[in-house]
């Protein structure tokens, strides 16, 4: 803070970063509002990486995006760890609040970003946690979690490599990696994508299947405008779409959700395992094309 002259301020934004960096509310010297993200080395390796992925992004990529982030500031990249001083873009909103038209034009702004060509380098090929799931599940959480609750789950550990062909159908694109709208801010009738840190190629269905992964718990459905949206922008087969983004949902809340049940209520926890056995009776029985 002393480095980049920032001063703290109070701000009625809930300020979330699972990847433990830590992010304040300041104020530069000039009085501009801003957010200061700190990643410590003290976090490790991988959080490192992360954050300095997000560097890139914004020095590298930012400019030429087709959707709007915020402002690069200053930051610092040394042996200590990585800071970024960003400008202040918006305000989030929770996801019940969102209507069928912003959704729609969160559909619309995705396929921009999907549209846009892929950046070149090895450093845009992220870890992919779900993949690696699907290779090597934790099958005694996944049981602990699942098994009373979900009569199709021996069978989507035992199919799980169809699963992951179905989840791989579609052509890579350059993905946000973390798209939710915690990470999607609202500025005079603009949607700013924040949290850049998982950003990287990969599967356009990780964006789109996220979003209805984290708004399960509030027992929020992404409304079909968002596809649609979607598909006006950048067309494709919609039978094929679909199919890989329920298989991208389903494996998310099978393989990788149960650890995070900690942190939500019993309300939320019994709206996954309801999310869970609808996607699963769709996966099964997939409804025709036509």
């Amino acid at each position: 803070m002393a480095e980049f002259r920032v001063t703290a301020r109070e701000s009625a934004t809930r300020l979330e970063s699972r990847s433990g960096a830590g992010v304040r509310a300041v104020r530069t010297a000039d009085g501009q509002a801003a957010y200061l993200k700190v990643t410590p080395a003290a976090l490790g390796a991988q959080a490192v990486t992360a954050a300095r992925r997000e560097l890139r992004f914004y020095q590298d990529l930012a400019p030429i995006a087709p959707v709007r982030t915020p402002e690069l500031l200053t930051c610092a990249d040394t042996r200590d760890g990585v800071a970024l001083l960003l400008a202040a873009a918006g305000e989030p909103r929770d996801a019940a609040s969102w209507t069928a038209g912003r959704w729609a034009q969160l559909g619309r702004e995705l396929a921009c970003l999907h549209s846009m060509p892929l950046p070149t380098g090895p450093d845009w090929h992220r870890p992919d946690a779900l993949r690696q799931a699907l290779v090597d599940p934790d099958l005694a959480g996944i049981n602990a979690f699942w098994a009373a609750t979900l009569p199709e789950l021996a069978a989507l550990i035992s199919r799980r490599v169809e699963l992951a062909d179905q989840i791989e159908a579609l052509p890579s694109v350059f993905t946000h990696g973390d798209c939710h709208p915690g990470n999607i801010v609202h500025a005079a009738g603009s949607l700013v994508f924040c949290d850049w840190q998982a950003a990287g190629v990969g599967r356009p269905g990780s964006d789109l299947a996220f979003l209805s992964v984290r708004a399960a718990p509030a027992g929020v459905t992404v409304p079909p405008a968002l596809l649609d949206a979607y598909l006006d922008g950048r067309p494709g087969e919609r039978h094929a779409l679909r199919r890989a983004l329920v298989a991208e949902e389903l494996a998310i809340l099978v393989f990788l959700w149960p650890p995070y049940a900690a942190f939500n209520s019993s309300s939320g926890i019994a709206r996954v395992r309801r999310r869970g056995r609808d996607l699963a009776g769709q996966w099964f029985d997939p409804p025709s094309p036509h």
